[in-house]
């Protein structure tokens, strides 16, 4: 009878648990997903203006909801690790949208957004003078010599070569994990390079941004580099730990 009264007693203890962190999960992807809509919102509504920082670390908030309901939902509840890969095609995403705004949209980096601009002539020589290049490591070289020589400043350097260089460094991560195919690495440079192309064009049709094969180097290159530190054996196990793919 106390046995029985014992074993009684433990499966309430444990559906009391099990409900707790479901309610916690509830939350936490709540507070993701009002985030989101937070964020969503501000881009839509022109009068409202935050920080592209405050915005970044949002989003990142968001993913860590994300990430710690994923965590629950695996170790505490016992779940199929299947809800793993649409937790991280979430991150793909938001992460690709936060890449849209900034190359596209953000006006602090002097973007226009998807409007196709009304082309003529002297707007045309304009662009092509000042935003325009096809000349490898031309850009590069200037923001380098110029930040050496103290003629381009810190933020400058680090919007155009910085940024550049790990704007798709994430990728290198979010791809293999998410997609097979993208375990091969022709796949997987195939892929980034014709992203960065497709967003390249769009900044010249749109005039949002300059159009730079120097930007084209710099992504792929920084994508490439993490892509094949994420395929050391220590590494590549640290990264599924992270991501829960153990």
């Amino acid at each position: 009878m106390e046995k029985r009264i014992n074993l009684c007693y433990n499966e309430y203890g444990d559906n009391m648990k099990n409900k707790l962190w479901k309610s916690l999960v509830f939350i936490f992807y709540l507070l993701s997903f009002f985030i989101l809509l937070f964020c969503i919102r501000v881009r839509l509504t022109p009068n409202i203006y935050i920080k592209t920082n405050i915005r970044i670390i949002l989003l990142l908030l968001s993913c860590l909801f994300i990430h710690i309901s994923g965590y629950i939902l695996i170790k505490k509840l016992n779940y199929d690790k299947k809800i793993l890969r649409i937790n991280l095609i979430v991150y793909f995403l938001i992460y690709t949208v936060t890449i849209c705004t900034l190359t596209l949209f953000d006006e602090i980096f002097g973007r226009q957004g998807l409007v196709i601009v009304k082309w003529n002539k002297e707007l045309l020589d304009l662009y092509m003078k000042y935003s325009f290049n096809i000349v490898p490591f031309r850009t590069i070289n200037l923001f380098i010599s110029g930040y050496a020589k103290g003629i381009v400043n810190f933020r400058s350097f680090n919007i155009n070569i910085l940024g550049n260089l790990t704007a798709f460094m994430p990728y290198a991560i979010f791809l293999p994990l998410i997609f097979k195919k993208m375990n091969k690495f022709k796949n997987f440079i195939i892929t980034i390079t014709l992203t960065v192309i497709v967003i390249e064009i769009l900044q010249f049709v749109t005039m949002s941004g300059s159009c730079d094969i120097d930007d084209l180097i710099l992504n792929v290159f920084g994508a490439s580099v993490v892509y094949f530190v994420a395929k050391i054996k220590c590494i590549n196990k640290f990264i599924h730990k992270v991501f829960l793919y153990e």
